[in-house]
């Protein structure tokens, strides 16, 4: 009778134990659970203007533990930056790109709302530092962009724009409208007597021109003066010559619409592109950036910064190297704010 009891008492024991672990793991569960964070579709947003200032209060409260994965944790970080330090509607001719560094604590592949707000702070910071060291009066930040790794590591790319002293002027066509149009441009643009090789001159003009060629100054009235204007990041695109082919021939390896030959590896880096060609890059690569928007319908969107990345590779079992053109383009929406920003509320 004795072990009998014995036997019921260590019976009892277990199933309280096995509840009592059960329930705690449900507990652990449950806590995942709240921290994981919902889809996040910014285009639901209709007042993009309110959320983020009532974003940036509920952030600074940090009284919630709403939880952000990395990439909606560092479009939040961008578009509070844009709405606090950049203007788009200033008169520029040039522009600059820097990149600045913080880190964020991440746990599993998750930012934390107060985690957020101290990186922010630490953004901020490191934005004021990078200002106070623009060598020209009318230099402006115009476009932030934000990027967090696993590991915490978050890269902040600040795109600024510069006015400056000297101006810039600005058989088919992809965003002239006719051949006449694109040989105007041209010859405002580009000279016979420069040497335009692939990855020097002709890869840093055509960037600095695309970067200028739309730009337009906004003036939008609004209550108290001048509205601010900032874009938001939407999404980004490369266009490269495996993918974007002119059905009408181009200059370039397999009538590429981007900069691409082929050759040794000795003298292929010295590939010049003659006026003509530059010509052709403009018109296309433009032509490429506005079209992708139209092509593939999302937001009311405008090509924000444009990067040329030159690259190299060896095809397997090939004789020559390939020698090209990425086109990158990023894409933001506008929006307009009277100022000042959220974080000065």
């Amino acid at each position: 009778m004795k072990n009998s009891k014995r036997f019921l008492a260590i019976i009892i024991l277990a199933i309280v134990a096995f509840v009592s672990c059960k329930k705690d793991n449900e507990n652990v569960l449950n806590a995942k659970d709240n921290n994981d964070q919902q889809s996040f579709d910014y285009r639901q947003i209709e007042d993009k203007k309110t959320y983020f200032k009532e974003f940036w209060q509920k952030m600074a409260d940090s009284k919630t533990d709403e939880a952000f994965n990395l990439e909606d944790a560092a479009w939040h970080l961008a578009c509070l930056a844009n709405l606090d330090f950049c203007k788009v509607n200033v008169e520029y001719d040039d522009v600059k790109f820097d990149t600045v560094e913080i880190q964020v604590d991440v746990t599993d592949d998750i930012v934390l709302l107060n985690d957020l707000n101290a990186a922010y702070r630490q953004m901020c910071t490191e934005i004021q530092h990078f200002k106070k060291r623009f060598n020209n009066e009318n230099q402006n930040l115009y476009y932030i962009n934000v990027s967090i790794n696993p590991d915490g590591k978050a890269k902040i790319a600040l795109m600024t724009s510069i006015q400056s002293d000297l101006k810039h002027l600005y058989n088919h066509t992809w965003y002239f409208s006719d051949e006449y149009s694109a040989l105007v441009a041209c010859d405002n643009l580009f000279s016979i007597d420069s040497t335009y090789l692939w990855n020097g001159l002709a890869a840093t003009e055509l960037q600095r021109i695309l970067n200028l060629y739309e730009h337009h100054e906004y003036e939008i009235p609004g209550p108290g003066g001048t509205t601010q204007i900032v874009f938001l990041p939407t999404r980004d695109h490369t266009f490269n010559y495996v993918n974007d082919r002119d059905p009408y021939g181009s200059p370039f390896l397999v009538n590429s619409r981007v900069f691409a030959a082929e050759g040794d590896a000795v003298s292929s880096p010295t590939f010049i592109l003659s006026k003509d060609d530059m010509c052709y890059c403009l018109d296309s690569y433009l032509g490429l950036g506005y079209d992708f928007i139209a092509d593939n319908l999302y937001l009311n969107e405008h090509p924000i910064c444009w990067q040329i990345n030159c690259l190299s590779y060896h095809p397997t079992n090939y004789k020559w190297w390939r020698y090209y053109h990425d086109l990158y383009v990023e894409y933001g929406q506008l929006i307009s704010i009277n100022p000042p920003g959220p974080s000065d509320n």
